[in-house]
């Protein structure tokens, strides 16, 4: 039997068992808001202006572990990481340090369960000028909530690994949803502004609000609608929505810019000068071209057949006339001259005929379209330039604020180009004012 002695020996020279250790991380999240303190939840919801919490497990070891500390590692020195982004500015609120009453489980080589320390840490979700960076990665192309990865660390930019889990037992993940687009702020800006939109159609469909007033009439009685103003009621709408919108995503009600200032004075202008314009111009107290003799307040259906059937008429007349001429004598110079002008004023009221029923079968925006491009019964180029122009610039307005979640900055020479458009326009309606 060997001695105690040799057995001592023979046991200092066996290197100890490593005590079980659990990883440093974060392992849970939750949130605190009007609603109340929302903890163990598989799906946890959390928007600007809340304040969330985070379980950080064995925050000193973690920070022992780091290969270079930065000079400020202590608890208030942290900040907030989601989807690994810092967002700088974002301190700790609170903090508190616990142990948990459950204990770790027996590993598989028999080792003893162990207790470990968790920090709980608050951060206020708000937007600051020093976290802007991180937040415009969050909120760029914004949907109703998006899953975010929650964790915290150091503006040196070493961040705790986040392992967010409901269960320790099961492993069932808890997610985390960053709630980008609050529903009630948004239903009723939504109210507003669809009210405001309603009544304006409401409106430009039975007021002059967006027709020309000085235009002759269309073929169903109504003034067209007038270019200028139409213009400028699309920009109006299309920054009012794009500043609420940015209001509601980032918070931020200092967003609009000297682009903005020059599409919206632009399309002002180019209002004005049309209205200027026209005020010199002698309003016309008839139609233009022959009228309908039907009721044109009447469905629109009624009032194609009801043309069909005076076209077919006006039809028999010219050809009564062309037969009527065979018979008149050529040297009936006074009938035969009296018999095509009869025939000219028939075949120009066919032609108002065939006008008048083209329109009344249009599709409304047809109308519309033909109202907005067409200056006296043409289509004219200047007015199909303008129009183009304004719809190119709205679309790359609609992606800027949807991607970047800031008003667009056009180019002084972007916005002259927009500028020459619309002196062409009213240019264009000078030569009239003089005839």
């Amino acid at each position: 039997m060997p001695s105690a002695t040799t057995v001592a020996q023979a046991t200092s020279l066996i290197s100890p068992t490593p005590s079980p250790t659990v990883p440093p991380s974060v392992r849970a999240v939750g949130v605190h808001n009007w609603t109340g303190e929302q903890r163990h939840l598989n799906e946890t919801y959390a928007q600007r202006g809340d304040t969330i919490w985070v379980d950080i497990v064995n925050f000193d070891e973690w920070v022992n572990s780091l290969e270079k500390k930065p000079n400020n590692h202590d608890l208030k020195d942290l900040i907030l990481y989601l989807d690994h982004f810092p967002l700088s500015g974002i301190s700790p609120i609170y903090s508190y340090r616990w142990i948990p009453d459950q204990w770790t489980a027996k590993g598989k080589d028999g080792s003893p369960p162990i207790k470990y320390t968790v920090t709980t840490v608050g951060f206020p979700l708000e937007r600051t000028n020093s976290s802007k960076p991180g937040w415009s990665h969050l909120l760029n192309q914004p949907v109703l909530h998006r899953r975010v990865i929650v964790s915290a660390g150091f503006n040196s930019g070493d961040e705790i690994p986040s392992e967010v889990s409901l269960d320790k037992v099961t492993g069932e993940d808890q997610q985390f949803y960053l709630r980008i687009i609050p529903k009630l702020r948004t239903a009723f800006g939504l109210i507003v502004i669809l009210v405001a939109l309603i009544a304006f159609l409401i409106m430009a469909r039975h007021t002059h609000i967006i027709r020309d007033a000085n235009a002759p009439r269309r073929p169903d009685g109504q003034r067209p609608y007038s270019l200028a103003r139409g213009q400028m009621a699309f920009w109006f709408f299309l920054v009012i929505a794009s500043y609420f919108f940015l209001w509601i995503v980032t918070g931020d009600m200092d967003t609009l810019n000297a682009s903005v200032l020059g599409l919206i004075g632009i399309s002002a202008g180019t209002a004005l000068g049309s209205a200027f314009v026209d005020a010199a111009k002698p309003l016309p107290a008839g139609p233009s071209g022959n009228q309908p003799i039907v009721d044109v307040t009447r469905p629109h259906l009624e009032v194609l057949a009801e043309l069909k059937q005076l076209r077919a008429d006006t039809q028999k007349e010219l050809e009564a006339l062309q037969k009527a001429r065979a018979s008149i004598p050529v040297s009936d110079k006074q009938a035969l001259d009296e018999n095509e002008h009869e025939q000219n004023e028939i075949r120009e009221r066919l032609a108002n005929y065939r006008w008048q029923s083209a329109y009344f079968a249009w599709p409304t925006w047809k109308g519309v379209m033909y109202d907005l491009l067409a200056e006296n019964n043409l289509i004219s180029f200047h007015r199909f330039q303008i129009f183009v122009w304004t719809l190119i610039l709205g679309i790359m307005f609609v992606a800027n604020v949807y991607n970047e979640l800031a008003m667009p900055e056009f180019s002084a020479t972007l916005l002259g180009l927009l500028g020459i458009s619309a002196g062409t326009y009213v240019g264009f309606k000078l030569p009239e004012t003089k005839t």
